[in-house]
């Protein structure tokens, strides 16, 4: 059997880096596309296989540490690609192990080393018919704060993919035009073996050919190109209920991007954004703000302007009141989210006192002081 040195065949030294690996792996595998050497395509096959081979252990840091470690360098017998249903055979260490089978097989230790996955003697199913579910999308309105006393609906436009009617999301045309991938043999999964001292150890690893799918598309569908969606401007309206808070989420069932194959479309998810006018500050349901009054209104009472959620209103204040006293105004505030129960507003009133008095305000204010028996100067 010939030897192999990976890092020769890549052509990089043992202290190369990932990105030197890397960079040499992808001058490599374009140079030796088989289907750049017609003429001896047979060769450029394996040329490119070897240089897979090395590519997948290098970029790999476990695999390249065991390779390193174990000195495999001349003595590595070369792995074989398989399809995992043909994969077969053991580890010599089996019967000391208690076979893969079991917990604590010596080739279950090793598929954990490098990573692999393996179903039975390394054998994978095919996820690819089932398909896969279409991703979410998050989208950000604005209401204002006065919305959230009634709720309001808004009208949302946003794009997204949207499942190929033609393929049924498949990408292949008619949904059918499908053919068994002939790396894996449909299997979805291809064996990496290596023969070391320490016996055969087998990786699975996704068939890099079709995805894991299984099948190849023989014919794309003309629609959507093989991608099995499409983008679309989508349009719809959602209801945005009362009591609604900063940074809620409305979820819309199956509004997201389409899914793949069988896959569910995602889900859209639309995050709720209130402005809130300047002078209000809701914590809850309650509502709270400040009101700057006259000190004659503190004192003799008045009929004041207070802002609330639904715009200004008028309202009676009785005279005595102190400086920074709170009013509290039933039903002006936001209904709770669970309950539909609207809150209060809570006003704190602050009491201008004049900085000049005229000679007449003087004299007035004077006359009530010694009428009160307060001292003034």
């Amino acid at each position: 059997m010939s030897k192999k040195d990976y890092y020769e065949i890549l052509g990089v030294s043992k202290d190369a880096t990932q990105d030197d690996i890397k960079k040499a792996y992808r001058k490599l595998i374009k140079k030796w596309h088989p289907d750049l050497h017609k003429d001896n395509k047979k060769d450029a096959e394996v040329k490119f296989k070897e240089i897979s081979e090395a590519y997948e252990v290098l970029s790999d840091t476990e695999k390249r540490a065991m390779y390193d470690r174990y000195g495999f360098v001349g003595d590595q017998v070369p792995p074989s690609y398989r399809a995992a249903q043909g994969a077969a055979g053991g580890s010599p260490f089996d019967d000391f192990f208690g076979g893969s089978g079991g917990f604590g097989g010596f080739e279950d230790i090793f598929d954990m080393f490098f990573g692999g996955s393996r179903s039975g003697r390394g054998q994978r199913v095919s996820q690819g018919n089932r398909g896969q579910k279409g991703q979410d999308i998050a989208v950000n309105i604005r209401i204002n704060l006065s919305d959230t006393i009634t709720g309001v609906e808004k009208e949302i436009e946003y794009e997204r993919y949207h499942k190929c009617e033609a393929c049924n999301g498949t990408g292949a045309k008619d949904g059918t035009s499908f053919k068994t991938c002939p790396d894996c043999g449909g299997r979805g999964a291809v064996v990496q073996e290596s023969h070391t001292f320490f016996g055969n150890i087998q990786t699975t690893t996704t068939c890099p050919r079709c995805g894991g799918k299984g099948r190849i598309i023989e014919q794309r569908c003309p629609k959507c190109n093989g991608a099995g969606r499409y983008k679309e401007k989508k349009k719809i309206k959602i209801k945005v209920p009362a009591g609604a808070t900063n940074g809620l989420k409305l979820r819309v069932a199956g509004a997201g991007h389409g899914g793949t194959g069988q896959g569910n479309d995602g889900d859209l998810y639309v995050i709720v954004s209130i402005l809130t006018p300047p002078d209000l500050v809701r914590k809850g349901k309650h509502i709270y703000s400040e009101v700057t009054v006259d000190y004659l209104q503190a004192i003799l009472g008045a009929e004041i302007d207070i802002n609330t959620v639904e715009g200004p209103i008028k309202y009676k204040l009785k005279g005595g009141v102190q400086p920074g006293e709170q009013i509290r105004i039933k039903g002006k505030g936001v209904p709770d989210l669970r309950t539909g129960l609207r809150g209060d507003q809570y006003v704190k009133l602050n009491v201008e006192l004049p900085k000049k008095l005229s000679r007449k305000e003087k004299k007035l204010l004077t006359e009530v002081a010694e009428n009160s028996g307060v001292k003034v100067s």
